[in-house]
């Protein structure tokens, strides 16, 4: 039996040996085949690649089947949902705070702003409450999102184990780095402010390749452990601060190798391009030029 595939969005059309670009304007004809991997161009979260059995055609939410003549049309459906949230509210002094909570969206609304933040993957469970001048969100029992009310910014926490004391935020979390790094913090809240009270690390000893030690170091510096990072510093690098270290290139957000020596560092505000100059395993230099 012959299939016709009608799209209601461009979108890309494999076969076993042929592909096709289609929009909405066109109708693709398909004979002898067992399978269609479909791929939308315009892509999303709800909007993802998926396959089409030919041999148990079922109507779903991404395409609809219909007997037309002695053809089967299948028509690819768009994704489009109505996204449902959860709403409640916090009073402060001289301000409220409006939170909403939906599958994959956090919002946060006061008098100043509207701030949205898209969640990486669903959640089962929410409880939304004070902390000094923070609207907090906590999903899961492992990730805290907390919106300062004073700046209208926001603060996440995440961690295997999470308890709040009063104002303090306990927190322990496997990183799953180079080092196969734990960290327990302690973070005190007081006003619209947010203070380290406590850090510690623990790392396991696995004796990695020398060549590795300017992912190490910088890996060190992302997780603010400042006292490891010191380990990879020699010469006159080594009587550095640890203040110093924290500031060396700001709030590493990310970072990418273009060599075992060289790195794109990712901050908060701005890119910089860091080259390290190491001799046997050990950081003797550092340049950093902004992007």
């Amino acid at each position: 039996m012959k299939h016709k595939l009608k799209s209601s969005y461009p979108c890309l059309v494999k076969t076993n040996n042929e592909a096709f670009d289609i929009d909405e304007n066109d109708i693709l004809e398909i004979e002898g085949e067992e399978r269609l991997f479909i791929y939308p161009l315009s892509y999303s979260r709800r909007n993802i690649p998926f396959y089409i059995n030919l041999n148990d055609l079922k109507d779903c939410d991404k395409f609809s089947v219909f007997d037309i003549d002695d053809d089967i049309l299948i028509f690819l459906n768009k994704t489009e949902r109505v996204r449902s949230f959860a709403k409640e509210s916090l009073s402060f002094n001289d301000d409220k705070c409006d939170i909403s909570i939906s599958e994959n969206v956090l919002r946060f609304e006061n008098k100043n702003a509207i701030i949205e933040y898209e969640l990486e993957k669903a959640f089962l469970s929410f409880r939304v409450f004070k902390l000094e001048n923070f609207a907090c969100v906590e999903l899961d029992s492992c990730l805290v999102y907390a919106f300062n009310m004073k700046d209208n910014r926001f603060l996440l926490f995440k961690g295997n184990e999470i308890e709040f004391e009063k104002d303090l935020l306990k927190l322990k979390d496997n990183l799953n780095d180079c080092e196969d790094r734990r960290k327990s913090f302690i973070y005190k809240f007081s006003g619209d402010k947010v203070e380290i009270e406590k850090s510690e690390f623990s790392h396991s000893d696995l004796h990695l390749n020398k060549e590795m030690t300017a992912y190490r170091f910088l890996e060190a510096l992302k997780v603010k452990d400042y006292a490891f990072a010191k380990n990879f510093l020699s010469g006159n690098l080594k009587n550095i601060e640890e203040k110093e270290l924290s500031n060396f290139l700001g709030n590493i957000s990310n970072f990418y190798p273009l060599s075992t020596n060289d790195y794109i560092v990712d901050s908060k505000n701005f890119k910089n391009l860091v080259r390290f100059d190491i001799k046997s395993g050990m950081i003797y230099d550092i340049s950093v030029d902004k992007l």
